[in-house]
């Protein structure tokens, strides 16, 4: 299986992601919130396939007894049960109207869980890898109100929340990153599932991308939040790598389209007037 689909070196490491980690004895990063040192599922598993595609580039095999080090905490610290493989976060989350208490899931933790054990099976042959990421997938199939993190557009097509609570809000770069953990694992050739689920989910994308575009600069999420520079240019680099997965001329459409924004006057203009007093999002 290929490096991951974004340079998370290139997009993460070189600006400082890393320095904010706190690593255990284990090696596995912890990030500091005003509850204390928590585990981040999204973290750990960014934390992995950053060495997976190092090993990809450079073939070390440090980093790759490092990457399945990593894959097999993740096995033993998730919550599993028959049908289903859970990494709850444990902190208590904020986000827009929405608010989250321990423990909850995310589209986009569950969906690099998918990215990693995907590869943790190509890479090995194991067939626990496989098995587990089959229960991670189990959240995509349950809607948002019955524990899961399945959502609807106002249209009616699929989504996956990043912050599954209240009304539909639909984090752009959490949808995109699920949907790729789902062509993951469907790239294994061992789920039609989940590559039906990404099929669904990029047409879905498409008809309702339109959503995210406010003429000047990308919406965070469907209630109109203005991406700051960081996660709009983060759009633009998914965007791109959804074009070269399927081809699809949309996706193509809007790089092209949202990198002109980048050079445009209007969104500087309007983040100097509210004096950056617009809710920019962090990292989750």
């Amino acid at each position: 299986m290929k490096a991951y689909y974004i340079d998370l070196g290139f997009k993460d490491v070189r600006l400082g992601m890393y320095d904010a980690f706190d690593f255990d004895s284990d090696g596995i990063p912890r990030y500091r919130y005003p509850s204390g040192l928590q585990y981040n599922i999204t973290f750990i598993c960014h934390f992995a396939l950053y060495q997976y595609s190092r090993y990809i580039k450079f073939g070390r095999t440090d980093d790759l007894k490092l990457f399945l080090h990593v894959s097999d905490w993740i096995l033993e610290h998730g919550d599993e049960t028959d049908d289903a493989f859970l990494f709850p976060y444990a902190f208590p989350y904020i986000y827009s109207y929405v608010r989250l208490s321990p423990p909850w899931i995310s589209a986009l933790g569950q969906g690099r869980i998918l990215s990693v054990l995907a590869r943790a099976y190509e890479l090995t042959g194991n067939d626990r890898y496989l098995s587990v990421a089959l229960k991670a997938m189990k959240p995509f199939e349950v809607a948002v109100g019955e524990g899961g993190v399945r959502a609807r557009y106002p249209d009616g097509g699929i989504a996956f929340e990043e912050y599954p609570g209240g009304a539909p809000n639909v984090v752009l770069n959490g949808f995109i990153t699920s949907l790729v953990g789902l062509y993951d694992l469907g790239e294994t050739g061992k789920s039609r599932r989940a590559a039906e689920m990404f099929l669904q989910g990029v047409e879905s994308l498409e008809n309702n991308l339109h959503r995210y575009d406010l003429k000047y600069w990308s919406a965070y999420d469907l209630t109109g939040l203005v991406a700051n520079r960081s996660y709009h240019r983060y759009h633009i680099m998914q965007l791109w790598a959804l074009y070269e997965m399927t081809g699809n001329d949309t996706f193509k459409k809007y790089t092209s389209k949202w990198q002109g924004y980048r050079k445009g006057l209007r969104f500087h203009a309007f983040f100097f007037l509210t004096r950056g007093h617009t809710r920019l999002m962090r990292y989750l």
